[in-house]
């Protein structure tokens, strides 16, 4: 059996180093802010003929421009995003060799929109970290509640931390893949909190971290299994999806592996050193 919580120390130390370097990245380098947070231009163009989302984004990228999106909509047409910073005047006119096209309208998206929208992706996460502290504390114990929060936040930034560092665009989409990924994270953590608790039951002579230890070592190879293949499929699709894709599937690449370590290694820890130090029970 392996005795996870005996190098619960080092874990400290690694995630204490990944959080203050996210959280450094963070204030030093920013984030690259995408158009639903920052405001730009959209451009509705209704083309005669078909033409794929890839090729438009060659070609805006082909003239200069960076920060842009690119959609299709119900109506068949196509709608283009670009930065405040971005010519749209040059957008435009680089569509000009996909043949004949319709350009339906061009509008600015303001910075009042792109404040709520910050202030509602803010609130959403706050949100949901708050749900998930009130149903573990309410299906194990606060402690156990603040552990599984403490892990989570851990988390998130290293997530939004390893956005900073690699400036890949934060959109509501990545936000989104960001919720997914701490639901995923806490999903596991909850496993293992679970094989604990019933452990505790039928193990009465135990003591707090062998039963940590023993249910970690139980709920190993399901943890394994599942993050290995989750990353595999992340890795794929973040290599070969695109540019629009790839900035979104991102989150999962890093959160599968940070999240996996700290269901094993961070949570259940977080939990024993409040037990031992503030509750001061005997744990060990």
């Amino acid at each position: 059996m392996i005795e996870f919580m005996r190098y619960r120390n080092y874990a400290y130390a690694v995630s204490l180093t990944l959080v203050l370097l996210s959280v450094f990245l963070i204030f030093w380098k920013g984030l690259n802010l995408g158009l639903d947070f920052t405001g730009g231009t959209l451009i509705e163009v209704k083309f005669e003929k078909q033409v794929s989302l890839g090729e438009i984004r060659k070609r805006l990228e082909e003239v200069g421009i960076k920060a842009f999106q690119v959609q299709d909509t119900a109506q068949g047409t196509v709608i283009i995003r670009l930065r405040l910073d971005e010519p749209k005047d040059k957008a435009i006119s680089s569509l000009k060799g996909f043949g004949e096209h319709q350009v339906l309208r061009v509008e600015s998206i303001g910075g009042v929109i792109s404040k709520e929208l910050r202030s509602k992706a803010l609130w959403a996460i706050i949100t949901a970290l708050l749900g998930i502290l009130v149903y573990l504390a309410y299906r194990f114990e606060p402690i156990w509640g603040l552990g599984a929060i403490l892990a989570l936040a851990h988390d998130v930034v290293i997530v939004v931390g390893a956005y900073s560092l690699t400036q890949l665009e934060v959109s509501l989409d990545v936000i989104a893949s960001v919720l997914i990924v701490a639901g995923y994270s806490v999903t596991d953590t909850v496993v293992v909190f679970d094989r604990i608790r019933e452990n505790l039951r039928i193990r009465k002579g135990l003591k707090l971290k062998e039963v940590i230890d023993l249910s970690i070592n139980q709920t190993l190879s399901r943890t394994i299994m599942t993050s290995v293949t989750t990353f595999v499929v992340s890795a794929v699709l973040f290599a070969i999806g695109g540019p629009a894709l790839s900035k979104v599937i991102f989150a999962f690449v890093v959160g599968v592996v940070v999240g996996t370590l700290s269901s094993i290694f961070v949570a259940s820890a977080f939990v024993l050193d409040i037990k031992r130090l503030v509750v001061k029970e005997e744990v060990t």
